[in-house]
């Protein structure tokens, strides 16, 4: 074939693919599923496995997928793909997904707006088609909600791509959704009415009753033990969140402040923050972080002058960057005792410092029985 007939054919073939919406697959897993505020703060009902697939697309869509009116983008996962980032048996992959891709392909997103008063709402199918053929995944969305894909006006929720997939309840995955909206200084998650927390936890149909299989819910301790308390414990226990988010503890238990009316919870506070990189250090190799460690320990137990706030986020990131999370933990929860508000995202890059000498460490445990216990 000469080159002339060549070149039209690719550009034929190119033509094509944009004609028919066609995306291609991820070459790698995104860093983040960014999803629009509308997206975050709505009713739906995913099981966990639904809610990665689901986050798949999500985080592979891009607004200039859908500058084509005229078709529909399409994402496409390759069996070894959902095998490497969802852990699944690679020599299975249809026979895994068959129930699960059926009942996301049907499953409906309720979009709530409150506007002057009331509440609008509508609830549409979140797929126009899904299909796995040839060992390869492929997800259509609606194109009735390609607004609500791409719409970042009202903000939008930067989650973290390997730990929302990490997260093994439905539930928590929700949660750390709607905790990622707010990560910024200047903003704040406002308490949430027990209410629009069941109908975002899925727990609700769209006339707002219970559904039936989750008719124990309406029991206000209940929903509060199984979606509430117990996906602040996953987050807070999980290898990776526990390093993002830092919960607090108050009277009503970790992580919570209970709204009442009387006797009444109508409304739930949630009291955390995320834990930032404090300086502009990307990386600290281990000698920088023992040289760290080491001064500021040693001044927190021979002189009567506290750390300061600089000083706090220093040690807590030197900590970390050895992994040596439970000190840093210690040191945040310090750090949010003195009503240090200032929200971010860790970097993740941090040394492997597993056969680093961490001995220094028992002499400043040494100092510290010899000095008496402080606080930070």
């Amino acid at each position: 074939m000469c080159h002339s007939k060549l070149y039209v054919k690719q550009k034929s073939l190119l033509k094509q693919t944009k004609l028919s919406g066609m995306s291609t697959t991820p070459k790698n897993l995104p860093k983040h599923i960014k999803k629009g505020h509308e997206l975050v703060f709505s009713q739906q009902d995913l099981t966990a496995r639904e809610a990665n697939l689901f986050g798949l697309m999500v985080a592979n869509m891009k607004p200039e997928d859908w500058d084509n009116q005229s078709s529909t983008p399409e994402y496409r996962f390759t069996a070894s793909q959902l095998s490497e980032w969802l852990g699944l048996n690679n020599r299975a992959i249809g026979s895994q997904l068959k129930q699960v891709v059926s009942r996301l392909a049907s499953r409906k997103i309720g979009i709530i707006i409150e506007k002057q008063g009331d509440t609008e709402f509508e609830f549409t199918p979140l797929f126009k088609k899904a299909t796995y053929k040839d060992r390869v995944l492929t997800l259509i969305p609606n194109d009735a909600l390609s607004k609500e894909y791409i719409e970042y006006n009202q903000g939008f929720s930067l989650i973290n791509t390997k730990s929302f997939l990490g997260l093994k309840r439905e539930y928590t995955k929700r949660l750390y959704e709607i905790l990622s909206r707010f990560k910024t200084d200047g903003t704040n998650l406002k308490p949430i009415e027990i209410d629009d927390l069941r109908a975002f936890m899925g727990l609700l149909n769209e006339d707002g009753s219970l559904k039936a299989n989750k008719s124990s819910f309406k029991n206000t301790s209940v929903f509060l033990s199984r979606c509430i308390k117990e996906s602040i414990e996953e987050l807070s226990e999980d290898p990776k969140t526990r390093k993002e988010i830092l919960f607090l503890e108050s009277e009503d238990g970790l992580g919570i402040r209970v709204h009442k009316h009387g006797r009444n919870i109508y409304a739930i506070e949630f009291l955390y923050r995320w834990i930032n990189n404090p300086s502009p250090i990307e990386k600290l190799n281990f000698e920088d972080a023992k040289r760290n460690i080491t001064r500021l320990e040693t001044k927190r137990l021979t002189t009567e002058e506290p750390l300061n706030t600089e000083e706090l986020e220093l040690l807590a990131y030197s900590y970390r960057s050895i992994d040596e999370d439970d000190k840093a933990q210690y040191v945040e929860q310090a750090l949010t005792s003195r009503k240090n508000t200032t929200n971010g995202e860790l970097i993740n890059d941090v040394i492997d410092s597993d056969s680093e000498d961490k001995s220094f460490l028992d002499k400043l445990e040494e100092l510290e029985r010899i000095n008496g216990s402080k606080g930070y």
